[in-house]
């Protein structure tokens, strides 16, 4: 069986529903660089995880999402769900069209289209970490598993993902991440957690904790600046007893990566995190802007494990 050099996962309603018209536009773009390609469109949430799992199971090796950051975090689940091949024989890239970019600039990836498809031919490959997390279920309580490329957050973190998806949504522009912070920071109350890294154990009630691979999420913010893709760690931020004022006048600081430096703040960088909370008032996460479930949440680093081309 002849294979096609690249396997594409299309989700057409991303960009504000430019996806389709974005993905004939990429479908010229490819033809003019002389790439083979297939590639598979996504029909429902989370299809974009069982296409990229039988894109591997089917020869495929060089798998490209084409979407957001949503698109980007099920394929990347797909890659690791399959059990045929290990991860790092999968060279993954991203063609950036949704309205949710946080993944792509850490890397510097051009969102225009031709820009992003010449990197398929005239890029580097890295060895990319990827997390994993364990959490429950919040209406089954049974453990799930997810992997994830970019950041996890817990406490506001979580709490104003969960906003952005039971609310009309309107893009995820700086502007409208903006309004979110104040508009939930009247609502949300520090968890109680305890957290368990290296050899530390901190209980606080912890106004926000973000735990990532890379730098940016929540449409730009940089709340774990240290982060290295590369280097095998975790990089961590811990934000303990931080004011409701103080989220709304050191905005600034949030999309700088200064904030780290609040008196509140703790950073570290490990391989393992655990945490856990009082049953009455668990800690929720979400990791790549998708909100998961609940405490007792385990994260674990899974060093180089899978190739991304980046400029």
């Amino acid at each position: 069986m002849n294979v096609a050099q690249w396997y594409f996962i299309i989700n057409p309603i991303a960009g504000n529903g430019r996806g389709n018209k974005s993905w004939q536009k990429i479908q010229i773009l490819l033809e003019q660089a002389n790439i083979s390609f297939d590639f598979g469109i996504s029909s429902y949430p989370q299809h974009s995880i069982h296409l990229a799992s039988y894109a591997v199971l089917k020869g495929h090796r060089y798998i490209a999402a084409v979407g957001g950051d949503g698109t980007i975090n099920e394929v990347i689940n797909g890659l690791f769900a399959q059990q045929k091949v290990p991860t790092d024989s999968i060279t993954f890239a991203v063609i950036p069209i949704g309205t949710g970019n946080d993944w792509i600039k850490t890397h510097k990836i051009p969102a225009n289209l031709k820009k992003a498809v010449q990197l398929l031919v005239q890029s580097k490959v890295i060895k990319h970490d990827i997390g994993k997390v364990t959490y429950h279920n919040v209406d089954t309580l049974k453990k799930e598993q997810r992997f994830f490329i970019n950041i996890a957050g817990l406490a506001y973190d979580a709490f104003v993902t969960k906003a952005t998806q039971t609310r009309p949504k309107y893009g995820n522009s700086k502007l409208y991440y903006l309004y979110l912070i104040v508009r939930c920071i009247t609502q949300f109350k520090a968890t109680p957690a305890t957290i368990f890294f290296d050899d530390q154990e901190l209980s606080f009630p912890f106004f926000n904790i973000t735990i990532g691979q890379c730098k940016y999420n929540g449409g730009g913010t940089i709340l774990v600046p240290h982060a290295d893709p590369t280097d095998g760690l975790f990089a961590v931020s811990l934000f303990k007893n931080v004011k409701p004022w103080e989220v709304i006048f050191k905005a600034p600081q949030f999309y700088t990566g200064s904030i780290v430096k609040h008196k509140e703040a703790v950073t570290a960088q490990v391989k393992y995190i655990k945490i856990t909370a009082p049953v009455e008032t668990p800690a929720y996460i979400e990791v790549d802007g998708e909100w998961l479930g609940q405490s007792p949440i385990e994260l674990t680093m899974l060093s180089a494990s899978i190739n991304v081309i980046v400029p």
